[in-house]
């Protein structure tokens, strides 16, 4: 090997191979997830923030009864409301995440029949897909029929959860997501069902 051999090979540097070769370094894909959310349309990032909220929700729940557990055990204390709280926020995160779920194609599905009709009939599994969609759409639309009336009744009302002078929570924050969760969803379905019926493949349910 010549000096100028020897030379050129000290000098090169550990991402020069990697520069040369295409691959992405870690600190380029430190972004990736605030590039991806920038990419998208303001309806996903709706859709988006509202699961996010739902985790935090999650967490916050947990929280909760962790404190719960913690003073009823050690102190005699329990934390009043928690019980209360704990049985309301099923539905509060259900309607958080379903959006964002439903956007997603994250539903849970059954992968034995659509594949196969797909590869024997794209037509046919397309309006299999769309069915499905409007169906989804079907349901939400149900749902918010049926609990927009007790919303307002909540809030004309001021209906809460709980026992007067220990803890209360009002109930038409509830309801109000139930709604706002649906109205989300449905979009998502409707959105959906454009898209496959376009597409020659219409994809996961």
């Amino acid at each position: 090997m010549t000096r100028d051999h020897r030379d050129s090979a000290h000098s090169r540097r550990p991402g020069d191979d990697n520069q040369q070769s295409g691959a992405i370094s870690v600190s380029e894909t430190e972004n990736v997830p605030a590039a991806a959310f920038a990419e998208l349309n303001w309806f996903d990032r709706a859709v988006f923030i509202l699961n996010a909220f739902g985790s935090i929700w999650v967490l916050f729940i947990v929280v909760m009864i962790c404190s719960d557990s913690f003073g009823r055990s050690f102190f005699n204390r329990p934390l009043d409301g928690v019980n209360e709280l704990v049985a309301v926020s099923m539905a509060f995160i259900v309607f958080c995440q379903l959006p964002d779920t439903v956007r997603l194609a994250k539903l849970t599905r059954s992968d034995t029949y659509l594949p196969r009709l797909q590869a024997s009939s794209a037509p046919a599994a397309r309006i299999v897909v769309c069915g499905f969609d409007l169906l989804g759409m079907g349901v939400m639309i149900a749902i918010i029929v049926g609990t927009t009336p007790l919303l307002i009744e909540s809030v004309e009302r001021g209906y809460y959860i709980g026992e007067q002078g220990i803890f209360t929570f009002p109930e038409w924050p509830i309801k109000g997501m139930v709604v706002l969760g649906s109205f989300a969803t449905m979009l998502c379905f409707a959105l959906r069902a454009v898209n496959h019926w376009r597409r020659s493949n219409p994809g996961p349910v």
